[in-house]
């Protein structure tokens, strides 16, 4: 199984070669040999989680004549299941590029790149050394600018392209330097055996610790390294679905794997906290304002790993871990079907607008809205009990997808708020409910023994309080009345997040001057 881990490491950059070498010449069959290398290395991802569920971790390692460590891979759990996420999500994307692309005499530049991210992804879920890891990270971050600068003849593309040096050099120094300091205090060591080692609270690991949060916020598009994701827009729709294999959620990836290290540091987490949250609420606000498919998306990228960060800062990576994987293939699904979801909303719009509701409905709406779910919730735990290997990961992606409930159920009971909606909604909530509460369980379940260990912050209860009522809020004021008091902080957060979201007047060029994609 070592070898067929390596395999599945080296095919996608094979693959990469190739179309560098014939890229020009034969772009379709370049584009078909980069499907076929990403397809093995799912295969032998879903190979190695089936081996690692009944046989245990895989490790391959390189040492010196005299045992000192040079480099080591390997695949536990929590690397099986990420491989699964990165190889699927390449799969997928370079497959749908083939048509996208037909034709575009950029497509082989766009499979070399795609080769060398899909790599570097992988590598930095089954890297076993930091030194390795952060090879691996910044490999990542470089491939990606290449595929931004796909259309460089593009000012938009251009500028995507500077933004994204920005913050991936700053993250990259933080990274580098974090892992200068590991490897002078301890060598170059396996990385559970740095974990089990580094846990404390000395000065060094609290400036290492740091320097780890900062690595993760700049890849994750977390304030104040925000302003790069929405910045990307310009390069084609798949480089968009590709950014959820392994880059732009690397972060959590990162702080799960070192959580060890990080957790020890009270700074660090409370950073790591207040950074997502912020980012969260943000992303959040100004996805709503966006009247663009891609560029709501990308604001809720920003939102949705604003979640999975704030999860880090709580201790709780499973739910970190089960975010981020799921978040990955249905936020590439959306952005390959961007093209349909205009016609959707156009199909929304031609609607007849809902009927105005008195403000006693509308009460009794919203106040549905918010109990139903946390109802259908609350018996679904009871039918299928909560995995309890990890404090409060369950309880924390239970809140998540109560706001997300909530949300959608405000819009739908805002156009038929009876008794018969009402009690539809139970139903198709609790059936929901029964069926995410079985998935959950599975997947912590199957991650537990995988989960570095973590030192739980004293703040992490009050902390997933705070986020459901940051939640909650949210979903009640995109509902709340246009009138009133309501209205004007309404259309105070609107107009502000109007602002926050214009990245740049040079955005709008593509839009204004018919460029392609």
């Amino acid at each position: 199984m070592s070898a067929v881990l390596i395999g599945a490491l080296s095919a996608p950059l094979l693959a990469s070669v190739v179309a560098l070498l014939a890229g020009s010449r034969y772009p379709r069959r370049v584009g078909r040999v980069g499907v076929a290398a990403a397809g093995v290395g799912f295969a032998a991802a879903c190979a190695t989680t089936v081996h690692v569920l009944l046989n245990g971790p895989i490790r391959a390692t390189l040492q010196t004549g005299q045992g000192a460590l040079v480099a080591e891979i390997g695949a536990d759990r929590l690397s099986a299941l990420l491989l699964v996420l990165v190889y699927g999500v390449s799969t997928v994307v370079q497959l749908f590029a083939l048509r996208y692309l037909a034709g575009d005499r950029r497509s082989g530049w766009f499979t070399a790149a795609t080769g060398l991210l899909t790599s570097a992804s992988a590598g930095l879920m089954t890297a076993g050394t930091l030194i390795g890891l952060a090879v691996c990270w910044s490999l990542a971050g470089a491939a990606l600018c290449l595929l931004l600068a796909t259309y460089w003849e593009l000012p938009a593309a251009r500028d995507g392209v500077r933004r994204t040096v920005t913050a991936f050099v700053i993250g990259d120094l933080a990274l580098w330097s974090a892992v200068a300091l590991l490897t002078l205090l301890r060598g170059n060591r396996s990385l559970s055996t740095v974990n089990a080692d580094l846990i404390g609270n000395s000065s060094t690991l609290a400036v290492i610790a740091v320097l780890i949060v900062v690595a993760a916020l700049s890849r994750s598009a977390q304030i104040p390294f925000h302003r790069w994701l929405p910045a990307t827009l310009a390069a084609p729709t798949p480089v968009s679905a590709l950014l959820h294999a392994g880059v732009v959620n690397a972060g959590g990836v990162l702080l799960v794997r070192l959580s060890p290290i990080v957790s020890g540091s009270p700074v660090a987490m409370g950073m790591t906290f207040t950074a997502g949250l912020v980012s969260l609420v943000y992303g959040a606000v100004v996805m709503l304002t966006k009247s663009d498919i891609k560029g709501s998306l990308a604001y809720s990228t920003m939102a949705q790993m604003g979640f999975m960060v704030v999860t880090c800062g709580l201790g709780l990576s499973a739910a970190a871990v089960f975010h981020l994987v799921g978040h990955g293939f249905y936020k590439a699904t959306l952005f390959l079907s961007s093209g349909s979801a205009i016609a959707k909303r156009r199909q929304k719009a031609a609607r007849p607008p809902a009927p105005a509701l008195t403000p006693a409905r509308r009460a009794a709406a919203q106040l549905a809205a918010l109990l139903l779910p946390a109802a259908a919730l609350y018996v679904a735990a009871v039918v299928v009990p909560l995995h309890g290997s990890e404090h409060g990961s369950a309880q924390a992606l239970l809140i998540f997808s109560w706001a997300t409930a909530a949300a959608a159920l405000l819009g739908w009971l805002g156009r038929s708020p009876d008794a018969r909606a009402v009690v539809a909604a139970g139903v198709a909530l609790f059936g929901a409910a029964i069926g995410y509460l079985a998935v959950l369980g599975a997947v912590t379940g199957f991650l537990a023994p995988a989960i570095p260990p973590v030192t739980v912050p004293s703040a992490s209860a009050p902390g997933i309080v705070l986020v459901a009522v940051v939640l909650g809020a949210l979903a009640l004021l995109r509902h709340a009345p246009g009138t009133g008091w309501a209205g004007r902080v309404q259309r105070f957060i609107y107009t502000k997040a109007l602002v926050a979201g214009n990245v740049s007047a040079i955005r709008l060029t593509p839009q204004l001057t018919g460029a392609p994609r």
